[in-house]
């Protein structure tokens, strides 16, 4: 019996021996789902293409020699329902412009935005000012003041806009894009046509209202009524770094967001300039082809909730690349 207990007590001392040294071996490092790689000084890559989707994480991620984005999907309960998404831009060399489902068509014969999005190889688009909407307005002397001033890749379309000040949706205020990454916005009737060309504008959106120029609120904007929306919105924290802000709603699990509120969050995200693009219906988000955003409708928020976006001829987008869902090569075959 004495040498059963000797024994016991051996095998006792060992196990406490083996357990205490399992405790003390480190544990592996858990990478976070969707880690960035290796990002040169600059913060992108040396060579190729990183992407990452990963809706269950409310993350996305997208990085290669001159573009990098990370989109992160939000919500809050107070004061209301919300959801949205912040998708940050850094670039060396791409800007945001439009896409369209057909050459060089900016206002007619459109398409859902993951199609438009998809084919052209955006790697994100959200969209714009629902120009389409209004470009039937063009040659009526009595509505065409409506329409707003419109520039597409330097060329002129419209010239006819409302006075500045007013707080009719859209109010026609404009943001206009430049070569070097540069995002302005201004009253509807600030500039003309001929003067954005002149600046050098590529692009020249007419919604509105404009949210923040050099750092400041729009002290127009407690003017316009208060209620929530599905929205879109643009900001340039500055060139080459830019906040793209899509908010859900008209559905159980958003309400939507006034303009007051997204343009606190805008702020609050560091950007100096911000615009309000179309809305409603309208208002969406696609990264690599796929849209993000859930789209909800006044009368059937349940039923409705996952249809797509309305269909459009053009998407304000930034970068290109064939890894894009439904990417289409150029007739050419040239690579985008």
């Amino acid at each position: 019996m004495k040498y059963g207990k000797r024994w016991l007590a051996l095998l006792l001392a060992a196990v406490t021996l083996f357990t205490c040294a399992a405790a003390e071996e480190p544990e592996t490092p858990q990478e976070e789902p969707g880690a960035w790689p290796e990002l040169n000084a600059e913060g992108f890559l040396d060579e190729g293409e990183f992407v990452y989707e990963g809706p269950e994480n409310d993350l996305w991620r997208y990085c290669s020699q001159t573009l990098k984005i990370e989109i992160r999907r939000k919500s809050e309960t107070d004061p209301a329902k919300l959801v949205w998404f912040e998708a940050e831009v850094w670039s060396r060399k791409e800007i945001f412009g439009f896409v369209t489902w057909l050459p060089g068509n900016h206002f007619t014969k459109g398409n859902y935005p993951y199609r438009v999005c998809g084919k052209n190889g955006a790697v994100l688009a959200i969209n714009g000012d629902y120009a389409s909407n209004r470009w039937r307005y063009r040659n009526n002397k009595k509505n065409q003041k409506n329409v707003g001033i419109l520039l597409r890749d330097g060329e002129i379309f419209c010239t006819h806009t409302k006075e500045s000040g007013n707080t009719s949706f859209p109010n026609l205020d404009t943001l206009s894009t430049y070569a070097d990454g540069t995002l302005e916005v201004h009253d509807s009737k600030e500039l003309t046509a001929e003067e954005y060309q002149q600046k050098g504008a590529i692009d020249v959106l007419a919604f509105g209202p404009w949210l923040i120029r050099d750092g400041e609120v729009n002290p127009n904007l407690p003017k316009f009524r208060v209620w929530c929306e599905p929205r879109t919105a643009i900001g340039m924290i500055e060139p080459g770094h830019y906040i793209a802000f899509v908010a859900e709603g008209r559905h159980k699990r958003s309400t939507g967001i006034t303009l007051h509120y997204m343009t606190e969050k805008l702020q609050a995200l560091g950007c100096k300039t911000a615009f309000n693009m179309d809305g409603g219906r309208t208002s969406c988000i696609v990264f690599m082809g796929k849209q993000l955003n859930t789209i909800g409708d006044y009368n059937n928020p349940d039923e409705n909730k996952n249809r797509k976006g309305r269909a459009e001829p053009e998407f304000f987008a930034i970068g290109t690349s064939t890894l894009v869902e439904g990417y289409e090569p150029p007739e050419t075959g040239e690579n985008p």
